[in-house]
């Protein structure tokens, strides 16, 4: 007993406790100071996205799973979130077959933050994403350039709110050189729940037409009655749209 005893006072005594503490840090030191192994790269091309929409209404699931599960085998970052991965998807097709030169030196902004799956997929493959909300009021023009950017996104789960979805995408194409695209995402749903119609996209479409904003894409006519078949079907479903507008 009087060993344990001896021991316990010793490893608690205030001398014992600084040196333990120096001696940690002093590895803590040494561990930051060691090389990290540079995160590879993935090569990607234009070719390796045909087919992917970069405009469309996600209402399956299954649809979604799809689209993660394809990202994985291009060696995109692991994500678990289905529904992000679809959307970050179509973000990367348009970046890759809309507005890239091959060079990777587009100008790519996403409101979302450096840690969204668009942002860490796109950095995967040689892009330098900027992390600024451009969406917000006089951002453009003090945090950033106006019309010095290719590419704007804000996608699920930072999907635009449909009572400020025109100063979204107004503020943003501020940002946008022409020519550039600027992606958002819109829950579909009931507008109590924050949702919107088919009907109120195709509303939305044409008042950015008028402020010189194109669709890339479109939205079918069946998948629009689909998508409103899905709703009406049973209480808290819903969906989500992905839109690609193009500066004129």
């Amino acid at each position: 007993m009087r060993v344990h005893s001896s021991a316990a006072r010793i490893s608690g005594s205030p001398a014992v406790q600084r040196a333990v503490g120096r001696a940690r840090q002093a590895a803590r030191d040494t561990a930051a100071k060691l090389p990290r192994p540079a995160e590879q790269k993935v090569s990607l091309k234009a070719t390796d996205f045909t087919g992917v929409r970069t405009t469309g209404l996600l209402l399956d699931g299954d649809e979604a799973s799809l689209a993660r599960k394809a990202a994985r085998r291009l060696g995109l970052a692991r994500t678990l979130d289905d529904t992000s991965a679809w959307a970050a998807f179509g973000a990367v097709a348009a970046l890759l077959r809309v507005v890239d030169d091959g060079n990777r030196r587009s100008v790519v902004v996403d409101t979302a933050g450096p840690r969204s799956v668009f942002s860490r997929w796109v950095t995967k493959i040689g892009f330098a994403p900027v992390a600024v909300d451009v969406m917000r009021p006089e951002v453009v023009g003090d945090a950033i350039d106006a019309g010095s950017v290719d590419l704007v996104v804000r996608l699920h789960p930072h999907s635009s709110d449909p009572l400020t979805v025109d100063e979204d995408l107004a503020r943003g194409t501020a940002a946008l050189r022409r020519g550039g695209l600027i992606m958002i995402t819109l829950r579909l749903g009931p507008r109590e729940a924050g949702g919107v119609a088919v009907a109120d996209l195709r509303s939305l479409i044409a008042r950015a037409d008028e402020q010189g904003l194109s669709l890339v894409g479109d939205i079918p006519l069946e998948e629009g009655r689909q998508a409103n078949v899905v709703a009406a079907g049973e209480s808290g479903n819903f969906g989500l749209a992905l839109l690609t507008f193009r500066r004129r």
